[in-house]
């Protein structure tokens, strides 16, 4: 973990200073969070350690406290190892001291440092920020697209091959290209994201292959690009989904839109001959630790799990609907494929649509089906999702999000099993079995008006309510080793094992985005693990750095760790020299003052200002503030209550 802060005066007198210079230089130094800068100036050497006093401190135990200087010397960069453990070498040739020129890669350990010449007039390469950073900036994004209608991108750029993956090749070159609202971030050696706001599908891909562009002496760049809310509609699903749009990327087709999530999502194999779960003994048992299909794990160790699961097997014997209720990320899908798999049906299809992905005008020919001519662009006759499932299952995931019209017709087809295209007055049979999802609080949305309540007593013959990861930290381990065989696969890699440190952090964080946001860290843990195990400095820096939750276990004793805080309360990050030299390169040109407190702090001060904004915008009326946000009135009511919103003044107690 690095120990960073906002750009110092200090630091920026420098770089005024420097712009008069007809040639600048900086040194870059990459680790697992980000990448720091320090400018140089003549005869002053600088430090880099992995505690203060050291100039540049890198929270890495790969390096030692004071690790190498670095001096600008007659227009040459000199380094000088300082005596450290796993010495200093340049490009690849360990040296007691020797001069770095533009372009060499010099090894401190486990990080990577480099030479950057700036030319006259060249401004410093700003725009560079951690992978945790640009995840507070992305769910703020997602709750300001939310309230204002608008579209936002994340975008994954890698570069492929061996030969001069490495970012410091051509990440500085990614940052100019954007404009000064994109936010850069730091994913790994070979990779980076960006978040684009306030872009079009279109303009994200032309962007995205401005970025991937070839210039001679670059390698080769490709990138996937996930729009907001077209292709995902909450944060982990957001970044998973770029990620595996990069992979599908080449260099025939450098740049990959990830599919609008309100397409099918997932249609399960027919299987000519399949017998009913009874027949075959195990199929009706509740799998030991995991059940694992199609990318999915389903973890079963901890009681609450093996629990709901039992319930889970006697549903899918039957033809009911179910109702499944979660947070976001908490595996509905993964559940409703289970529920599929393990029922008479399991030899036709299963189809999966995110109602809350598509476009309201869509929804009822997307579920129904249309006539040719029935709307502007209706050129063909079409099935819809209740047709096309015959004889199997319907997954209707954030069904919460229907629009009134359509949660009319869906009572109807549920009440007669029988639809209507749309344009057509024929009715048409079919023998569908219906599983529901939801994140929202459907009950409170009945108070409010916003959802039918006989729809949901449609919906929810037998519910199943799946408890958030913090509360099954049993199934972590479990969960943890199927995603890293899945990411060994996806990148490659030959990442065996997670230490147990490292586990126990995972065991200890509090997940917020549940298990998709545990498959990510891994993802990421894999690509930028030095070894054949993934160790506490490969995880997130939110996870390093968290208190321990309620009733989870503590991570184990260690010797002396400079990446922890002396003080419990205080993370590490908050620990840095007075007046430091170098600066995170993560200043965008429009930035705001740095924020402060911990993540869940953050995202807090967020919602809170948004509640505020929208309270405001609607002269105090919480009605019409609950449907500017889209929240049930008792949920807005409750979050008033809980940030201690006042009218007077519209101020906000803290």
């Amino acid at each position: 973990m690095a120990t960073t802060a906002p750009l110092s005066v200090k630091t920026g007198e420098l770089i005024q200073g420097a712009r008069s210079e007809k040639r600048r230089v900086l040194l870059l130094v990459y680790h697992h969070d980000g990448v720091e800068m320090a400018p140089m100036s003549p005869g002053v050497g600088v430090v880099v350690g992995r505690e203060p006093p050291a100039d540049v401190v890198i929270r890495d135990r790969s390096i030692s406290r004071r690790h190498a200087r670095f001096t600008l010397v007659g227009g040459e960069v000199v380094v000088e190892d300082l005596g450290s453990r796993n010495g200093t070498r340049i490009s690849g040739q360990r040296v007691e001291s020797g001069v770095v020129k533009a372009g060499d890669e010099v090894l401190l350990g486990g990080i990577v440092a480099s030479v950057h010449v700036l030319a006259g007039g060249e401004l410093p390469p700003f725009g560079l920020e951690g992978s945790d950073a640009l995840r507070v900036a992305l769910q703020a994004e997602i709750v300001r697209s939310r309230f204002f209608n608008r579209k936002f991108a994340l975008v994954v750029v890698r570069s492929l091959g061996a030969q001069a993956s490495h970012l410091r090749h051509w990440g500085l070159r990614v940052r100019e290209a954007l404009r000064p609202v994109d936010r850069v971030a730091f994913y790994s050696a070979d990779t980076l994201e960006i978040l684009l706001p306030e872009v079009t599908p279109e303009l994200a891909e032309e962007l995205a292959k401005a970025i991937v562009a070839r210039r001679e002496g670059e390698p080769v760049l490709v990138s996937g690009v996930a729009v907001f809310p077209d292709a995902a509609t909450s944060i982990d699903k957001l970044i998973e989904v770029s990620h595996e749009a990069s992979r599908s990327a080449s260099p025939a087709a450098p740049v990959y839109l990830a599919a609008p999530e309100g397409a099918l999502l997932y249609v399960a194999p027919k299987v000519e001959g399949a017998r009913p779960p009874e027949e075959e003994g195990a199929a009706g048992a509740v799998p030991e630790s995991q059940w694992e299909a199609d990318g999915h794990v389903l973890a079963t160790k901890s009681p609450l799990m093996r629990s709901l699961v039992e319930v889970a097997l006697r549903a899918a014997r039957s033809s009911i609907p179910v109702l499944l209720r979660g947070e976001t990320g908490t595996g509905k899908e993964v559940l409703a494929r289970f529920i599929h798999d393990r029922s008479p049906r399991r030899g036709e299809p299963l189809i999966c649509v995110n109602c809350g992905a598509i476009p309201a005008l869509l929804i009822e020919s997307t579920l129904f089906g249309h006539e040719r001519g029935a709307f502007t662009g209706a050129s063909q006759q079409q099935k819809g999702v209740f047709e096309a499932a015959a004889g199997g299952t319907v997954l209707l995931d954030e069904i919460g999000e229907l629009p009134a019209a359509a949660q009319a017709a869906l009572l109807r087809v549920l009440e007669t099993k029988r639809v209507t295209r749309v344009g057509a007055t024929k009715e048409i049979e079919v023998d569908v079995r219906v599983i529901a999802a939801t994140h929202r609080d459907l009950d409170a949305m009945c108070d409010a008006g916003t959802f039918r309540l006989d729809l949901l007593y449609r919906l929810n013959a037998m519910t199943l309510n799946i408890p958030p990861l913090r509360a099954r930290r049993d199934d972590i381990a479990t969960l943890a080793a199927g995603f890293l065989q899945q990411a060994n696969a996806a990148n490659l890699s030959r990442v065996q094992s997670i230490t147990s440190e490292a586990l126990a952090l995972l065991k200890s964080y509090s997940w917020p985005g549940n298990v998709r946001e545990l498959r990510n860290a891994i993802d990421r843990a894999v690509v930028i693990a030095e070894g054949e195990a993934i160790m506490a400095r490969d995880l997130p820096e939110r996870i390093r750095t968290a208190v321990t939750a309620p009733g989870a276990p503590s991570a184990p004793p260690r010797a002396h760790d400079p990446s922890r805080s002396s003080d419990p309360g205080v993370p590490a990050l908050s620990q840095r020299p007075s007046e430091p030299l170098p600066s995170r390169l993560s200043e965008p040109a429009s930035s705001a003052a740095p924020s402060t407190g911990g993540l869940k702090t953050r995202l807090e001060q967020i919602e809170a200002d948004l509640l505020l904004e929208a309270l405001r915008a609607s002269d105090w009326n919480q009605t019409e503030a609950a449907r500017r946000l889209e929240l049930p009135l008792r949920t807005l009511q409750h979050k008033i209550k809980v940030y201690g919103i006042k009218k007077l003044g519209y101020g906000v107690a803290r």
